[in-house]
């Protein structure tokens, strides 16, 4: 019955986007659901799979290589696998509230990549290859614990916003920082006056 109802609110949502070619397209909640939809001709582009109790990324997201947004927030999830790198239509990553301890340098290699959030994990620093993402608009990286700022964020042009609320940072660094950046709006908490070990 299920299996029913979701294939004639497949073949509506096909229905709509022929008429109405400039709709989005329509976002899979389930890896099941976009398998379906798959089967049945369907492009995915969007997925969608926040609070799924994940531990590692499902490999069927290797299939959909035409997807454009990727969401996996609210997991369990402690590493991004290489393979990600080969989904390089993809405009949005986000990966927020999950056990990540690196940030997934396999990412990088997104060239189209404009969104990412990666906020509420357990990342220490940003890699200095950040650059690589040469069209990155956003980068979110609220609540982790983030110490190193490398200079080659200032090669990112597009780069509109810089989420770095909740994370551990003095003065100096946040003056650092905003220098560095004088055109991205930078998301900062109020300073600590925190001593680091070296």
């Amino acid at each position: 019955m299920k299996r029913t109802f979701f294939l004639g609110v497949m073949f509506w949502l096909f229905n709509i986007a022929i008429c109405f070619p400039q709709m989005p397209a329509p976002i899979y909640e389930s890896i099941e659901e976009a398998q379906i939809a798959s089967a049945h001709g369907f492009q995915i582009t969007r997925l969608d799979l926040t609070k799924q109790k994940l531990k590692t990324v499902p490999e069927e997201i290797k299939a959909y290589k035409d997807l454009v947004e990727l969401r996996l927030d609210k997991n369990r999830i402690v590493a991004i696998p290489a393979w990600i790198s080969e989904l390089s239509k993809l405009e949005l990553f986000s990966a927020e509230r999950n056990k990540l301890d690196e940030f997934p340098l396999a990412i990088l290699a997104l060239e189209n990549l404009r969104l990412v959030y990666l906020g509420d994990n357990l990342i220490p620093d940003i890699p200095i290859d950040i650059d690589h993402l040469g069209d990155l608009e956003w980068l979110g990286l609220w609540s982790n614990l983030i110490r190193n700022f490398p200079a080659s964020l200032s090669n990112i042009q597009n780069l509109q916003t810089l989420d770095l609320l909740h994370n551990d940072m003095t003065y100096l660094e946040q003056t650092w920082l905003r220098e560095l950046l004088p055109d991205v709006t930078l998301e900062l908490s109020e300073p600590c006056n925190c001593l680091f070990d070296e």
